[in-house]
């Protein structure tokens, strides 16, 4: 049985897709339990043959112990959401709950219901070494209960999707022909480096023009967005770091940009950055995540410093002031300077590009991290 707050879009509701879809070619089935709507990564999942249900608004718990009771499964798999932890208790099924993030982002009152929930836990898989330092950390997690697997990505969807790619018209978006462009995909989550990427290009625009950013995802609270907007706007930004929003088909973009920038303060394991890696464009990362995984010694693209140091240092307040409060950066000028690095030297990290999608389909290959997955869910079903 697994279990999500809801079925729609998203990294974290792709890895759900993508890892169930594995684990049934790996002989493991299952049921996928949506506590919010369906949308359309759970349109895919049906497609594809998979059980979804959705819960009722009223009576979900009651829903839910029917299910359980139907479907007897050998052991539940939680994705950051704990409606069935109760239920799952009571009839003595082992759960298996997904760290997706340095969870930093947790307030005091979400600390102590997650350390709740840890005597409800049997095991946890964190998704990179940084999520599993921080829930050692600052959680208390034994270490010995977590496995760490990082997230995959099916090669052979991305390598069709490369395929159909029809590369979105520099002109459509202002840009020039000879333009070093950097492709940010994520949330427009300001957790997500907005404000460091611009005050990052307020430093490049002082010494040339020729690079732009263009950041595409969904707006997760509209008043923050139109903010930024208004930022960038007024620091003549806005041509330079452009906003157009959500994107269903990145390739499209991935096929028009030169590289890719993710320069979050926080992450658990990018999905996106292995979309980079595996259309093949270098990468300019900040260290949070699985960044320093994927980016060693430059091979891969350029790793820059974070704006807190160690992992651990990062609590729900700092993340917010720089998040939403900070407009110039410590890390700005490190950022820019990766940055021109990538635009002078194009055909040398193009090869550094090339170098990642070879380590993303050696490493990160969905079937590779489905037997981990797998043998992860086999272990817990009999503890």
């Amino acid at each position: 049985m697994v279990e999500l707050a809801r079925f729609d879009k998203g990294g974290l509701e792709k890895v759900v897709l993508d890892s169930t879809l594995a684990l049934r070619a790996a002989g493991i089935e299952s049921v996928i339990v949506s506590v919010g709507p369906l949308g359309d990564l759970a349109a895919a999942a049906q497609a594809a043959g998979l059980r979804v249900a959705a819960l009722p608004a009223s009576g979900a718990e009651r829903a839910y112990g029917r299910l359980l009771d139907d479907v007897q499964p050998a052991v539940a798999v939680s994705h950051f959401s704990t409606l069935g932890y109760r239920l799952f208790a009571r009839r003595g099924i082992p759960v298996v709950s997904f760290i997706h993030n340095v969870y930093a982002f947790l307030g005091e009152a979400a600390r102590r219901r997650f350390l709740a929930d840890d005597r409800v836990v049997h095991r946890y898989i964190a998704v990179s070494p940084k999520a599993a330092e921080y829930a050692a950390a600052r959680f208390g997690i034994d270490p010995a209960r977590v496995v760490t697997i990082a997230n995959g990505l099916d090669v052979a969807e991305y390598e069709r999707r490369a395929a159909a790619a029809r590369p979105v018209a520099r002109a459509s978006l202002g840009i020039a022909a000879d333009d070093y462009v950097f492709l940010n995909v994520a949330a427009y989550n300001l957790h997500k480096g907005h404000y460091l990427m611009a005050a990052a290009m307020r430093r490049l625009l002082a010494r040339r023009r020729d690079i732009r950013i263009v950041c595409v995802g969904n707006e997760v609270h509209p008043p923050h967005v139109a903010g930024l907007r208004a930022w960038l706007a007024e620091h003549g930004l806005d041509r330079h770091m452009l906003l157009p929003g959500y994107a269903a088909r990145v390739e499209d973009l991935f096929a028009m940009a030169d590289a890719f920038l993710l320069p979050s303060f926080i992450e658990g394991w990018s999905i996106a950055m292995n979309e980079a890696m595996v259309f093949g464009k270098p990468m300019v990362l900040t260290d949070t995540g699985g960044a320093s995984e994927v980016i060693e010694d430059d091979d891969t693209g350029i790793l820059v410093g974070n704006e807190y140091g160690p992992v651990t240092a990062l609590d729900a307040p700092l993340l917010d002031r720089l998040a939403y409060e900070t407009r110039d950066f410590r890390t700005a000028e490190l950022l820019a300077a990766a940055m021109e690095r990538l635009a002078d030297a194009p055909g040398e990290w193009a090869a550094a590009g090339a170098r990642g999608r070879a380590k993303l389909v050696q490493r990160y290959h969905l079937h590779t991290v489905a037997a981990h997955y797998a043998a992860a869910l086999r272990a817990a079903a009999r503890s």
